[in-house]
């Protein structure tokens, strides 16, 4: 017994020292969300999501405009006859009347401009700009995750912390009774089995202690990671909690601020929007092309110059070009069948989501009152429990009470301390849950 007590004195001496050397920083509930926020590489992925969006919705826009397209060459080639005619006169000579030109150089510059093209353009601008505007909605959801993460690891952290400061309360409790009973049967008024309770009562309750510990290093390790710091560093939460009145009570007003407010139901509208506009632009491939098209020849020999020569000419030409895919097995049906697909099932989703959300802001906010009015029930007993804990400590000095009536006061003021802090970090816990299900 003696040496696993020694070995136990030396774990608590370890983890002391281990958490002495941590660098220790105090932070507030804000300070942690926002730290977290502007190191997570996550939103830097949303970030990248809503640049593509964004350069695709101008990509896209472009097709609208002229474009202007410049081409060059250059060809040489081999010898040919050139075409001659004989004039039906005695001793005429032959005349060339398209010499061979072996070098052919030709520059040009070609401008077109869409004129129709059955309303395919403008939707595909409209898809792709409600498409942006579905990447920035879950980048603010993706933010909103990382904020109810963080709350959560902070009210479990100050959970877990105000369980074992209770933890440690009890131990310097025990270890005065324990003090106490050794003076008591050196002077012949309890037995040493009272003693040996008292003692294992300390040696599991610094067991148990050495447990929270280990869970608290847990949560900080996780914490650390979220918010980016040295794995060693202590975080002081300077946040407490506090019971706040100012939540709206009508459900009602909830549940339209949630829907009103909760980017994954925005994002969810969003695609809805695009994929209307898709449905538009499949449709548009049973409809033909038009557009205008003008250009500038400068060539040697420029091939309109009659006869060809050795030297550079330009020309211009100007048109309009039709377009229309008459027949591709019903191609452009199997598309709209499937954008309209597509829609539909954006549709539903976005139903989906706002009914699932109207469920959770009810359950969160139900969850809510309970929650607070534990915290004011654990107050009372607490301050019970203390009475009764030093009653029963008083009695005990004075030989009037056993080793087991301490133990039973200890384990019942333990549990009344531990009981309120999980009812204040619970209550902040509800809070966030329902903050988190209204878009907060």
């Amino acid at each position: 017994m003696n040496h696993w007590l020694s070995s136990l004195l030396l774990t608590v001496t370890l983890i002391s020292a281990i958490a002495y050397s941590q660098q220790q920083l105090t932070i507030t509930l804000e300070q942690a969300e926002q730290r977290a926020i502007e190191s997570s590489k996550l939103l830097r992925i949303g970030t990248a999501r809503i640049e593509q969006a964004k350069l695709r919705t101008s990509e896209i826009t472009t097709t609208k405009l002229p474009s202007l397209t410049f081409q060059a060459g250059y060809t040489h080639l081999s010898p040919v006859p050139p075409f001659q005619f004989t004039p039906p006169f005695p001793g005429a000579e032959p005349v060339t009347i398209a010499p061979v030109i072996l070098d052919q150089t030709q520059l040009r510059l070609q401008l077109q401009q869409v004129l129709f093209a059955g309303n395919r353009i403008s939707a595909s601008q409209e898809a792709a700009t409600f498409q942006e505007f579905a990447a920035v909605d879950d980048y603010r959801a993706d933010e909103l995750k990382i904020r109810s993460t963080v709350r959560l690891l902070y009210w479990n952290l100050y959970k877990l912390r105000e369980t074992l400061r209770a933890f440690q309360q009890t131990l310097r409790q025990l270890e005065a009774r324990v003090r106490d009973a050794e003076n008591l049967f050196k002077a012949g008024t309890i037995t040493s089995n009272d003693v040996l309770k008292l003692r294992v009562q300390l040696s599991n309750s610094r067991a148990q202690a050495l447990d929270l510990e280990s869970q608290e290093s847990s949560l900080m390790v996780q914490l650390n990671n979220l918010l980016n710091a040295p794995i060693n560093t202590r975080f002081e939460l300077a946040t407490v909690p506090s019971i706040d009145d100012t939540i709206e009570t009508n459900i009602e007003a909830l549940i339209a601020e949630g829907v009103q407010n909760r980017p994954d139901l925005s994002a969810s509208k969003a695609r809805i929007r695009a994929a209307e506009a898709s449905v538009t632009v499949a449709t548009a491939a049973w409809m033909p092309t038009v557009s205008l098209s003008a250009g500038y020849l400068y060539a040697n020999p420029n091939q309109r110059i009659l006869p060809n020569r050795a030297r550079f000419d330009g020309t211009w030409d100007v048109g309009i070009n039709l377009s229309w895919n008459m027949w591709n097995w019903l191609q452009p049906q199997y598309q709209v069948g499937q954008a309209r697909a597509q829609y539909e099932q954006a549709r539903y989703t976005a139903e989906l989501l706002q009914d699932n959300a109207q469920v959770e802001i009810v359950q969160n906010y139900v969850a809510l009152r309970p929650a607070r009015e534990r915290i004011s029930v654990a107050k009372e007993a607490v301050l019970q429990a203390e009475e009764n804990y030093s009653a029963i400590s008083s009695r005990f000095t004075a030989g009037l009470a056993t080793s087991t009536d301490v133990l039973e006061a200890e384990a019942l003021l333990l549990q009344a301390r531990t009981n309120l802090a999980n009812a204040e970090a619970d209550y902040m816990l509800a809070k966030s849950r329902l903050l988190n299900s209204l878009g907060k």
